[in-house]
């Protein structure tokens, strides 16, 4: 779809879609405002995230009728299940990098997907890879390693953060190019509700297998439930919502947003301050992912994909 409409309606789109990016930035605060293992605080929120979800697709299910994108196929089924495994080691990697870097080095590198977006589109589909891609690719790698390389000088620990962060860019790519092929014939909430279930089920294994504590205090249990309805139902809502109604190009560039409102918000309610080197390194970096990811899309149908 593009963005027709009224100067309004125009608008309004775009205002969903900052608002649903703004709600994704929110991520690292509340995880960092919790005291309960990573395991256990990224289980309750996805549980909490599937319950929200659940009448929300039953609704658009029962309302849709019966020409409704909303059946899965077996390998539809088979498909989401597994982006709903890859989406819980993506949060749970993501998360556990707050515990050694900053929110906003954390925010920079898991924003890195859309490189390994590019390899594994040119690797797997066979996609050629264009000017953009290339150029991209070295404009964001140069401000990944000033960002790298001041957190090696300041501590050991800040740099397995980095890395973490990078590591869930990586299986969020995997997520990504799953969930663009099956949203091509399944609609938003339900493919999100399979996903949002499968994820939660997959780290409440974890959580028992590694012991993790299983009671929440009364400031991890409002943790979890921001970061259900204010990150996953809300934010990934608005996104979803945009990505059907706004072109994909334009959706790619604007996500460039998240990192920074991602450490503005660290800065104003965490006081995390952005060092000098992150900031010019990150710079550099989302120019370079804003290049690859405008070229990537531009040349694709706008689609939506829930995640």
């Amino acid at each position: 779809m593009t963005s027709g409409g009224t100067p309004a309606q125009r608008l309004l789109r775009y205002g969903l879609l900052m608002l649903g990016i703004a709600g994704l930035s929110m991520a690292g605060v509340f995880y960092k405002l919790s005291h309960t293992a990573v395991v256990t605080i990224v289980a309750y929120r996805m549980l909490f995230a599937a319950l929200l979800i659940a009448p929300l697709a039953l609704t658009a299910r029962l309302s849709a009728g019966s020409g409704a994108k909303a059946d899965f196929s077996a390998h539809d089924r088979a498909a989401t299940i597994a982006a709903g495994v890859l989406f819980a080691i993506d949060l749970t990697l993501w998360a556990s990098s707050l515990k050694y870097t900053t929110i906003a080095s954390a925010a920079l590198f898991v924003s890195m997907h859309p490189v390994f977006v590019a390899i594994f589109a040119g690797v797997f589909l066979k996609e050629r890879p264009t000017a953009w891609t290339f150029a991209g690719i070295a404009i964001g790698l140069l401000g990944i390693v000033i960002v790298a390389g001041r957190d090696v000088r300041l501590s050991g620990h800040a740099l397995l953060g980095d890395g973490l962060a990078l590591c869930a860019a990586l299986t969020e790519s995997a997520y990504l190019l799953v969930g663009r092929h099956v949203r091509q014939r399944v609609n938003a909430l339900a493919y999100g509700f399979v996903v949002y279930t499968a994820c939660a089920l997959c780290v409440s294994a974890a959580v028992l297998v590694l012991r993790a504590p299983l009671a929440l205090s009364a400031n991890d249990a409002v943790m979890a439930l921001a970061l259900a309805g204010v990150v996953t139902v809300g934010g990934h809502t608005l996104v979803s919502f945009a990505l059907g109604h706004l072109p994909a190009a334009v959706v790619a560039v604007c996500f460039l947003a998240e990192p920074l409102f991602a450490a503005l918000l660290a800065l104003a309610l965490l006081h995390q301050r952005i060092p000098a080197a992150t900031a010019l390194g990150g710079s550099i970096a989302l120019c370079g992912i804003g290049l690859l990811a405008y070229g990537n899309e531009r040349k694709r149908q706008p689609a939506a994909f829930a995640v």
